[in-house]
């Protein structure tokens, strides 16, 4: 048997926990793992997060303690941090080589929660669940404590605290991928404000991204994009485009060009998640001449605020990332002046189940009128505290935008 390693987030191999001829104890290369020992210190009862020791075709051969709640305990004895770097082999031998160990694998491919069913530690019953969380999983124990009122109030309230705690990760597992502004941060000639709502699903990371920055020939880098999914897989995809623009972003500014980078990123992504679907708009600010270049690959138009009219712009070609070898993206230009506001957003502002897509923009368009007459000084506040509700089936990530200067006369939307 070949080497046993488990994947990390970021796509390397590293040495099995505990195993210190490798470099291996279990903590390192994970940047979140630091969180998520801390919500787990905070979780009641036992609780663990535990990555595979897989072998050279990728199957779990068994599963390493890479952090733990101080209440967790084993059969022979260690509990809390005296876990971290231990096999699970060497204490529950069963769950490895049982069904318990072939429902770990199933989580672990399919990303679904699973029960491993209950069992018994000392003279207590336990019922225990899996899911995934990035490379790993995240196990949880509960006693099975005697029937009647009272206990049933009580398992009650421990599953509610952990379904908290639980949010509370995803939340800050978001925050770390994701950081999203506080306030409207100024860029050359632009001033910008972003908000992330994420969708009415508790304890889940979506693929929603978004990109703000300034280039060094003085021009300002604009992205939204939308990676389909969630969870782990889809917050992975989306941090590896943010990344990968920000970092092709040296090389070129040219928003189809860098589309086409990105397409090319996603094609290989595919290779080992051939469901992976992605769509973005990118665009490119010029201070000086106050215009913006833009393109957009399968992604919703940006809507553009200018005398109290809103309007999407017209869409250049471009398919959806990773439906296209070698696909082509077609820039567009449009004056962007002050006075201007500009809208980037993924699809969960306008589609809704309860509604069609047009009947959604058509409300968002209402929304965005009404902030810039009731704010016309300070549209970009007003506009996102109006699009603030979430919708329930998908995360939405919006960046407005409004150029820095004094109103020129009013105009047509060209574009």
């Amino acid at each position: 048997m070949g080497t046993q390693a488990y994947a990390w987030t970021d796509g390397r191999s590293r040495p099995a926990a505990g195993d210190p001829e490798n470099g291996g104890d279990g903590r390192h290369d994970v940047p979140w793992l630091a969180t998520v020992q801390s919500v787990l210190d905070l979780l009641p009862g036992m609780s663990g997060y535990l990555v595979p020791e897989v072998d050279e075709a990728g199957r779990m051969i068994d599963l390493i303690w890479a952090a733990a709640s101080p209440a967790a305990v084993t059969p022979d004895g260690p509990h809390g941090a005296q876990l971290i770097g231990l096999a699970m082999s060497r204490h529950q031998p069963e769950v490895i080589a049982g069904d318990r160990g072939r429902t770990c694998q199933r989580v672990l491919d399919t990303g679904e929660p699973a029960d491993l069913g209950p069992v018994r530690i000392g003279q207590s019953d336990f019922t225990v669940r899996a899911g995934r969380l990035g490379p790993g999983l995240l196990i949880t124990w509960q006693r099975l404590e005697a029937t009647g009122p009272q206990a049933g109030a009580e398992r009650l309230a421990e599953v509610e605290r952990t379904l908290a705690a639980e949010h509370d990760l995803a939340a800050r597992l978001q925050q770390i991928i994701l950081p999203i502004p506080a306030e409207p941060i100024d860029l050359p000639g632009l001033r910008v404000a972003v908000r992330y709502l994420p969708a009415g699903q508790e304890a889940m990371i979506g693929g929603d991204w978004f990109h703000a920055a300034a280039l060094r020939d003085g021009s300002v880098l604009l992205a939204v994009g939308d990676v389909a999914g969630h969870g782990t897989q889809a917050a992975t995809t989306m941090a590896q485009l943010r990344h990968a623009l920000r970092a092709l972003s040296v090389v070129t500014s040219d928003p189809g060009v860098l589309l086409e980078h990105l397409n090319r990123l996603i094609w290989e992504l595919e290779a080992d998640d051939p469901e992976l679907a992605a769509t973005a708009v990118i665009a490119r600010f010029d201070p000086r001449r106050h215009q913006l270049v833009w393109a957009q690959a399968g992604h919703p138009p940006p809507l553009l605020s200018r005398a109290g009219r809103t309007a999407p712009l017209s869409r250049p070609a471009g398919p959806m990332l990773g439906v296209v070898d070698g696909a082509r993206y077609a820039d567009a230009v449009i004056d962007l002046t002050p006075g201007d506001v500009l809208l980037l957003y993924t699809d969960g502002l306008v589609e809704h189940r309860q509604r069609g897509p047009d009947v959604g923009l058509d409300t968002v368009i209402a929304a965005v009128d009404d902030a810039v007459r009731s704010a016309p000084e300070q549209p970009l506040a007003e506009m996102l505290a109006r699009l603030r509700r979430a919708n329930p089936d998908d995360d939405t990530c919006i960046l407005a935008a409004r150029p820095l200067g004094r109103p020129r006369a009013p105009g047509m939307i060209k574009g």
